[in-house]
């Protein structure tokens, strides 16, 4: 690894951190300032997409753009050096801080950046002194250049948009209210406010500024300014020619010399905000040191506050400490969405519809007493048609697609059952299921095949044919995107890609692609929800739902044939156009008798893959693409194999134990890198494959095109476990961990999306992969699961997950805070079973094929708040 953990707290330092092209996020508790900052000063300073105080940066501006940098003249005698500039450099991050400590001449510098949890600035401090026998004489001025506009005008009217520049001074900084926001829309009045205010040492104002580029430039440029080299004068009032410029937070320190051993502080605070008065309210919390450490302070307090409802203790400091880190990163993308860091360029805000469900699984155990808000919420994004809104805003409010395309994922109805299974599981709260909330309602109809040009709406309603709105029970919402889903079919019968499942880059076979992969995951739900129907029967025998769900719940009164992929498409075409214009008419409908039609239609599709996709290779197909062409299998002589494919075929249950062992086989032969131990994405297929997806013109090895795909890898290691492929599992999880701790990862702890061909880890922070990790992790390996709010104890640890004889696992719930303690008996090698579990002082009796289950009622006696479980494990 290229970092050393200095605490049990997740701090870590890396040595000479340039040679990574790191950067490190920076946010508070509402996300709304999300910033990125690198080593070397570099990233930027946003609230969101069309708010930028400092100049947009991506990846390689990192890297290579000065004006995308923090920087940090000191004239020192005659000779300008930038602190930008790696010199002996010392990277130290924590919770949620960077400090970057070097050596320049006799001087030692110290730089620290964070956001304060409760504030909308950066925090950033110069410290230097001076190891030296003699006094040296110093003039520092800081510079950041502002932007103060949307990311799009970074080529879209940027000279244009300058001239809208109002610049204002301050005796501690500039202030920069642009007078329009531009938009060849519809231009409005600016309402923001971008600012940098600084000081030096208690509290003293800086000399004065340089309050745009050219001034602060002049004849040269960001290497060696004008300013800093010719030591021009900076002004202190305002000068009308500042305006209608590019604009830069400039400060001039005054000249000092500094003694031998003497330290020299100056602090910048460089926020947004919506008015002066709101920017003088927050620089009155940070305007001397005392204050600024006090903050400090409290903001690492707060995020490890934020992570204490689950902790894992493997008594291995530098595993523990990894998976902190990964535990953040759910947390990080749901402020951040997947966008905003210098990789993630892409984005515009707000989590995609996936992101948001699959995050939910591991805040549910880090943050469970929002999750049923959450859940609640999220469940308006669906359409009538069983599809969904892309996009979720921070606000809640749903996004028909980040980029306007009319388009639908085929795997987007999976996500929701999953993460709602596991609240219900967790909560024993059925009631969810009974809850009434509205639908998303746009111009797409039929799943993005018919288009609305009519539709103005401008609240995205679903409403009945007379104008009022409708709003549906959230199992009807689930049934109707698992519903849809199944008679969604192409010629093969298996359920259309549309315009991508999972992996995004299989988007070019939208008229004739199938995606064996999730029809997989389709058949599980179908047959899972029914243990929750069950359930849910036990209080009620009818639920009332909308009435044209009687065509898709067929078996009962109007049935087809599921083996004929036209019966099925006639029938969801004859629900499409009932519901164009929608009655709102409710009937109810046996619980015994939806399970009863759910069931046969899991069967039937199980049945149907098992038969027809299971290949003589010996693994899966898992999709036909856009000329109905099978894609895996040997073809003309290559092995082509997704690992998606094998992933959610042994997750669902389709593939039997047999064929896991199978898959597991040709997965090690075809798929795994002999020296990372990881596995890729897919083989080699040799071409670009136009007629199944973009992801193939990539180069093999990166991206969605062979790379070690950190998501798709960890729901691999949890479909192995869940099937009780317990030794392989742990393979590969381990594998993950392996990788991203590797040096030639180059990364900062944590799990990035992928790792490329030369095991190079990339687009850190705001992964799924997190998500999954944590929840695999609790919920596999060390197997504490839920049932109905009783906890159920399934541990499938080996040997090799204890570094000593114990691991212990804290966590909240049912207002009590839990601490389960595994301790493994001998010193075998292989796997594990439990001897015996201790709830406090009494004995845990095992329940036939069910594990170890401890009743809510029984937690709920205990007085005491803590509560103790011992769990012993010995060798089988």
């Amino acid at each position: 690894m290229i970092y050393k953990f200095i605490d049990l707290l997740g701090t870590f330092t890396i040595e000479n951190p340039h040679r990574y092209n790191l950067y490190f996020p920076l946010t508070n508790s509402r996300g709304t300032l999300l910033n990125a900052v690198s080593p070397n000063l570099a990233g930027d300073i946003k609230r969101d997409d069309d708010h930028f105080l400092s100049i947009p940066a991506s990846i390689e501006d990192v890297r290579n753009n000065l004006l995308c940098r923090r920087e940090f003249f000191l004239k020192l005698n005659k000779e300008v050096i930038r602190l930008s500039r790696p010199c002996n450099d010392t990277l130290e991050c924590g919770l949620l801080y960077q400090k970057i400590f070097k050596s320049v001449k006799s001087l030692s510098v110290e730089i620290l950046n964070f956001v304060p949890y409760d504030l909308d600035v950066e925090v950033m401090t110069v410290t230097i002194t001076n190891k030296g026998k003699n006094a040296l004489e110093i003039t520092p001025t800081s510079f950041l250049a502002l932007f103060g506009r949307s990311e799009r005008n970074l080529r879209d009217h940027r000279h244009v948009t300058s001239l809208l520049n109002y610049i204002e001074l301050d005796k501690y900084g500039i202030r920069l209210k642009p007078t329009v926001v531009f938009d060849e829309r519809g231009s409005r009045v600016n309402e923001t406010t971008y600012f940098v205010y600084g000081y030096e040492g208690a509290g003293i104002a800086p000399l004065g500024q340089f309050p745009t580029l050219d001034y602060f430039l002049g004849d040269s440029d960001i290497l060696a300014p004008d300013a800093v080299e010719k030591n021009i004068k900076p002004v202190n009032k305002k000068i009308n020619s500042f305006d209608g410029k590019e604009a830069c937070g400039a400060l001039r320190f005054r000249t000092k010399k500094i003694k031998a051993q003497e330290s020299l502080r100056y602090t910048l605070v460089m926020g947004i905000a919506n008015d002066t008065r709101e920017i003088k309210k927050t620089f009155a919390q940070l305007d001397n040191p005392d204050k600024v450490e006090r903050k400090l302070k409290e903001t690492k307090e707060y995020w490890r506050d934020s992570l204490a409802d689950l902790t894992f203790d493997f008594k291995d400091k530098n595993y523990n400490n990894w998976v902190l880190w990964v535990k953040l990163q759910p947390t990080l993308r749901k402020l951040f969405g997947c966008s905003f860091l210098p990789h993630f360029d892409y984005g515009k805000g707000g989590r995609g519809w996936r992101d948001l469900w699959q995050d939910a699984l591991s805040l549910l155990l880090t943050e469970n007493g929002k999750a049923k808000d959450a859940i609640i919420n999220n469940f308006k994004g669906v359409r009538i048609d069983g599809s969904n809104a892309t996009i979720i805003a921070n606000d809640g409010t749903f996004i028909s697609d980040r980029n306007k395309i009319s388009r639908v994922w085929m795997d987007h109805g999976v996500w929701p059952y999953l993460t709602l299974r596991y609240y219900i599981q967790k909560s024993a709260d059925l009631s969810i299921l009974l809850k009434e909330v509205g639908y998303f309602k746009d111009h797409q109809l039929a799943r993005a095949k018919l288009i609305d040009r009519e539709f103005k709406q401008e609240d995205y309603l679903l409403r009945k044919a007379g104008g009022a709105i409708y709003e549906g029970s959230i199992l009807e919402h689930l049934l109707l995107q698992t519903l849809v889903q199944f008679f969604n079919v192409g010629e093969h019968n298996i359920i259309r890609l549309e315009n991508a499942d999972w992996n995004d880059g299989l988007d070019l076979a939208p008229q004739r692609g199938e995606s064996v992969t999730f029809s997989c995951m389709y058949a599980h739900n179908l047959k899972d929800i029914c243990a929750i129907l069950a359930k849910l029967e036990e209080k009620y025998e009818k639920v009332t739902l909308l009435k044209e769900i009687a065509l898709l719940l067929d078996s009962q009164s109007c049935p087809i044939n599921y083996n004929n992929a036209q019966e099925k498409q006639k029938r969801l075409d004859e629900y499409f156009e009932k519901t164009k214009a929608l009655s709102g008419e409710k009937i109810a409908f046996s619980i015994a008798a939806i399970i009863n039609d759910l069931s046969k239609k899991a069967q039937s599709l199980t049945d149907w893959i098992r038969e027809k996709e299971w290949l003589p290779e010996g693994f899966f197909n898992g999709y036909y693409d856009n000329l109905g062409r099978r894609v895996e299998g040997k073809i003309n002589g290559v092995i082509r194999m997704n690992l998606a494919s094998q992933v959610f075929a042994i997750m669902s249950g389709v593939a039997d134990e047999k064929q896991v062992r199978q898959i597991w086989v040709n997965a090690n032969k075809n798929l795994r890198d002999k020296k990372s131990g990881g596995f890729r994405l897919n083989t080699d297929f040799g071409f670009v494959y136009l007629e199944l997806g973009r992801a193939f013109g990539f180069i093999y090895g990166d991206k969605e095109n062979g790379a070690y795909f950190n998501h798709m890898d960890v729901m691999f290691a949890n479909a192995l476990y869940k099937r009780n492929f317990i030794n392989e599992g742990y393979d590969v999880l381990n594998s993950i961990y392996a990788m991203a701790k590797a040096k030639r990862a180059a990364i900062a702890p944590g799990i990035p999306e992928y790792f490329n061909d030369a095991g190079r880890g990339l687009y850190s922070y705001l992964t799924g992969s997190a998500s999954w990790y944590t929840y695999t992790l609790f919920d596999e390996a060390i197997g504490i699961k839920f049932s109905f709010a009783d906890i159920v104890l399934q541990p499938k640890l080996t040997e090799k997950n204890f570094k000593s004889a114990v691991i212990e696992v804290a966590f909240s719930f049912l207002g009590k805070d839990i601490q389960v303690s595994f301790i493994k008996e001998g010193n075998g090698s292989g796997r594990l079973k439990v001897k015996k579990v201790i709830l406090e002082e009494k004995t845990i009796q095992p329940q036939s094929g069910l594990g170890y289950i401890i009743k809510k009622e029984e937690l709920s006696a205990f007085a005491a708040k803590k509560i103790a479980i011992t769990v012993i494990l010995a060798e089988r």
